[in-house]
């Protein structure tokens, strides 16, 4: 993980910690620290990617229907290539309450690289969209929106299947909502690597 992240707070008394503490020094809780930003996973390494996923198993012993920590679980899982797993994770973490976009954009990116694209039947790359579209509704970030182009296109328009929406159509909406190279270029490597 990053080094210090300033926003992360204990929560059992709210004060202030960072991701070294592994108890708080004010209220003596034991911290089991959850990163709902898969770009801060994917900045570490395997070996400590290692170290995380066996913390929020452990975390999970206790709290098995905790959403952070199955949402953080499930963004190391993915990391780590876990498909099946990451989006078993990440599709727990919605049911009990996840309510951050980010996790369902996520779980939608687990379940395309649970296959090859075109072993994706019709169905679930609609259930894959779906969850594209909730993320969508909550925040319509340009980085989802192209997400969903280029899995319209990957899923739909390649196979010659008519889908409700176009992937142009998608597009056209991500640039116009500030959609910058550096966004097409990490959706592409996530969508890509497999």
């Amino acid at each position: 993980m990053p080094t210090v992240n300033s926003e992360m707070e204990c929560p059992g008394c709210g004060a202030s910690v960072s991701l070294q503490d592994k108890e708080c020094a004010f209220c003596g809780r034991k911290l089991t620290f959850t990163s709902l930003n898969f770009k801060e996973v994917r900045r570490t390494t395997f070996k400590e990617s290692a170290k995380f996923l066996n913390a929020y198993k452990n975390a999970l012993k206790g709290s098995p229907d905790n959403p952070e920590v199955l949402a953080s679980l499930g963004y190391v899982l993915l990391d780590r290539g876990q498909y099946e797993e990451a989006a078993d994770a990440l599709d727990r973490a919605c049911s009990n309450g996840a309510d951050d976009p980010d996790v369902l954009f996520q779980a939608a990116l687990a379940h395309f690289k649970t296959k090859k694209p075109f072993q994706i039947k019709l169905k679930e790359a609609e259930s894959i969209i779906a969850r594209l579209d909730s993320a969508i509704t909550m925040e319509a970030r340009p980085q989802y929106l192209f997400a969903k182009a280029q899995l319209i296109d990957l899923l739909f328009e390649r196979r010659f299947v008519r889908y409700r929406e176009s992937s142009a159509s998608i597009l056209r909406q991500a640039d116009a909502a500030g959609l910058t190279d550096a966004d097409r270029t990490d959706i592409e490597s996530l969508l890509r690597a497999k």
